[in-house]
């Protein structure tokens, strides 16, 4: 690591392989620097090969921030008060303010809707159907925000207030959460995998599109800067032909397979928690043992309500493959399984999805490997062609390998990292200086992403047109899964051929009254 210096209180940058280790000595240098009371700009990070200015405005000293402006417009991070972006150039002016009804504050819904407020939105409700989180949230951070547990009556109550609505709740309620905001002409923000079905991702899309409003999917990987300079490099035609993808993961890390046999024996509702708004649109189950003593994260793995880790990571790890290469949709999905359940995703499982025409012209294989332990997956990957090498250079839990005609390449869990194999030919790569194509997010910040393109009626950069098809393969492999066999997909038709229960699966089922599915 190295501090490069500039002219006093104006630049620095700091350089390392490990982006960690990089956050956390870039973040102490910045603590000092507010404690001294010094204006400065905030550091560039430099991760690999690729200088990343994160933003030039100046922070000021606490001193100046009133407790007001702390609820409002900052964020505390390890003692650091940060204005958000663009305070300084007027874009979160009063006549510019975006105000927003924020629909689960808990777990992810906590970053999320916190992010929010750093990106300078004023969340004027938020929503849980967890009293418990709903109250901390509400005294946290979001004390003159209006709280409910139900989302309906937050929309009924601010629906002509708010200009738009996070939806950070299990999957299967997305669509139904989603759907109703863009009906009343909403921008939404939503978590992966966008929806429970493939319909689902469909239909929102469709919406989306009908109304003209500014959609964003929670794959923050989609803004950084180095999914485009390996698309750029790709598209320059450096590595080659790619035709074959090799993505894993070590998810679950949560109960699903045999460790989910059945949801047990009824237990009592914690008396925090409104159950019936939690299943929401889903039918009807008593709250039972598969669920402990809160559903919050168990759920993933469950059928009815989440879409296992291929659902909560294939967001992340296959979103290089699927940016860079122009994936489409598959045409034919084969699956392996290790550990099935009646109600729960499997233990582990391996899908190959054949892509027999991209939108970059190559046909793909893309295999897909879930329940995948660190310490195993140099033994695991190396039966599908992946040298032990790439596992020892990214060192990360899940990850993703371009198989090349010329050079061949891996990137890390969110795109976020870029190694070459040679290694060398990295360096080479970078000498050639290809022209960059694609716009840069400011800051690799997807929240102000969505934020700013509210503001300027633009497109985010994961968008519904982008990610409901991306969220469409996922969908499939998790239907391939629950049925444990190989499945032939007709994109245009959108149905399975000869297989009613496969197709029968591709729809939700009737939603609960009051809901939509």
């Amino acid at each position: 690591m190295r501090k490069i210096t500039g002219t006093p209180a104006a630049k620095f940058a700091f350089c390392a392989s490990d982006n960690r280790r990089l956050g956390k000595r870039a973040g102490a240098v910045f603590r000092e620097k507010v404690a001294k009371k010094e204006l400065f700009r905030r550091p560039l990070l430099y991760f690999g090969s690729t200088l990343h200015t994160l933003t030039t405005k100046p922070v000021m000293p606490k001193s100046n921030l009133t407790r007001r402006n702390f609820l409002k417009t900052t964020a505390s991070a390890g003692g650091l008060l940060i204005l958000p972006s663009g305070f300084l150039r007027g874009e979160n002016a009063p006549s510019n303010r975006i105000t927003m009804g924020c629909i689960g504050v808990g777990g992810q819904g906590k970053g999320d809707s916190e992010a929010f407020l750093r990106g300078g939105a004023e969340v004027l409700g938020i929503c849980d159907v967890d009293s418990n989180r709903l109250q901390a949230s509400k005294r946290r951070l979001f004390g003159k925000a209006k709280a409910y547990t139900d989302y309906r009556k937050l929309f009924d109550e601010l629906g002509s207030k708010i200009d738009a609505v996070s939806v950070s709740t299990p999957d299967h309620m997305h669509f139904s959460i989603a759907y109703q905001a863009i009906a009343l002409g909403k921008h939404v923000y939503v978590q992966k995998p966008l929806t429970h079905t493939v319909d689902q991702a469909r239909r929102l899309a469709k919406i989306a599109a009908e109304k003209n409003i500014v959609s964003q999917m929670g794959n923050q990987g989609n803004s950084r800067d180095q999914i485009r300079t390996l698309r750029e490099w790709y598209e320059a035609g450096l590595f080659g032909d790619v035709t074959e993808v090799v993505a894993w993961t070590n998810r679950p890390v949560w109960n699903q397979g045999t460790k989910v046999p059945g949801y047990g024996k009824e237990l009592p509702v914690p008396n925090f928690l409104d159950w019936n708004l939690w299943l929401g649109a889903a039918p009807y189950l008593p709250f039972a043992e598969a669920f402990a003593k809160t559903p919050h994260f168990k759920w993933r793995g469950l059928f009815a309500f989440g879409t296992g880790a291929l659902g909560d990571m294939a967001a992340h790890v296959l979103n290089p493959a699927n940016y860079i290469l122009g994936l489409g949709l598959p045409t034919e999905i084969e699956v392996k399984l290790r550990g099935a359940s009646p109600v729960a995703f499997p233990d582990s499982s391996a899908i190959t999805f054949t892509f027999p025409k991209t939108d970059r012209g190559n046909a793909i294989k893309l295999t897909w490997l879930d329940g995948v332990p660190q310490n195993k997956q140099a033994q695991t990957l190396a039966k599908y062609g992946v040298s032990p090498d790439v596992v020892a250079a990214l060192k990360d839990a899940s990850g993703s390998y371009f198989k090349a005609s010329g050079t061949s390449f891996a990137t890390g869990e969110n795109g976020d990292r870029i190694v070459t194999f040679p290694t060398a030919k990295q360096a080479q790569f970078i000498e050639k200086k290809v022209p960059r194509k694609y716009k840069r997010v400011p800051g690799r910040n997807h929240y102000n992403n969505w934020l700013n393109a509210i503001r300027t009626g633009t497109k985010a950069t994961s968008d519904f047109a982008y990610s409901g098809k991306f969220a469409e393969i996922m969908l499939l492999g998790v239907i391939a899964q629950r049925l444990g066999r190989s499945l032939v997909w007709d994109p245009v038709k959108g149905a399975f051929k000869n297989d009613d229960e496969a197709n029968r699966l591709v729809k939700a089922p009737p939603a609960t009254k009051g809901f939509l599915a």
